[in-house]
């Protein structure tokens, strides 16, 4: 083919194209070209968040961290964290706290506690607030496939199953903390 064939292939092709615009765009006229190649979507599963906890992490006037009989406490000062040895590390932590999501909801009765580990919990964060309630997060046990772990939000609220990295912030906090008080 020579360029002559190949200009006539390039005006037909554009001339489909000229009349694919019109004919998707007949009754949207406010539509652009791209919009015509990206249409609406609802967003994957993946993109679906629900965060397990919601709460502002400059609110928050201490965090204490109880892991069996070991407690570690630290309140927030003007320059920062009393009480823990590295303070920027409280921040890291109530920052990933908000960033935790919900995998999914547990049904549990108050019989079956014990065999997701929050009876007795296993650890537990209360997180005490300016102008507002403390929020307290029961840590249970990982999942059989060791992948998320069982919290409850609450001494009496939902159970559900979040993100192993829970268990990861945990430790990385009480270093941070420094030796445990009784």
């Amino acid at each position: 083919m020579g360029w002559r064939g190949t200009a006539v292939l390039l005006v037909l092709v554009i001339g489909a194209a000229l009349y694919l615009y019109e004919d998707v765009n007949a009754d949207r006229r406010d539509r652009s070209w791209r919009a015509i190649f990206e249409e609406p979507r609802e967003a994957p599963p993946g993109e679906l968040v629900t965060h397990l906890l919601a709460f502002d992490p400059k609110t928050v006037t201490a965090i204490t961290v109880r892991r069996g009989a070991a407690q570690w406490r630290a309140e927030r000062t003007g320059d920062g964290w009393s009480g823990a040895g590295r303070a920027t590390d409280m921040d890291d932590f109530l920052h990933d706290l908000v960033d935790l999501s919900e995998i999914m909801p547990i049904e549990v009765g108050p019989d079956t506690l014990r065999e997701h580990g929050l009876e007795p919990p296993q650890a537990s964060v209360e997180l005490t607030r300016t102008g507002a309630p403390p929020i307290v997060l029961l840590v249970g046990a990982r999942n059989p496939p060791a992948t998320g772990v069982y919290v409850r939000v609450g001494a009496d609220g939902r159970v559900v199953l979040t993100g192993a990295l829970l268990l990861w912030d945990l430790e990385k906090v009480e270093r941070a903390f420094g030796p445990p008080s009784s």
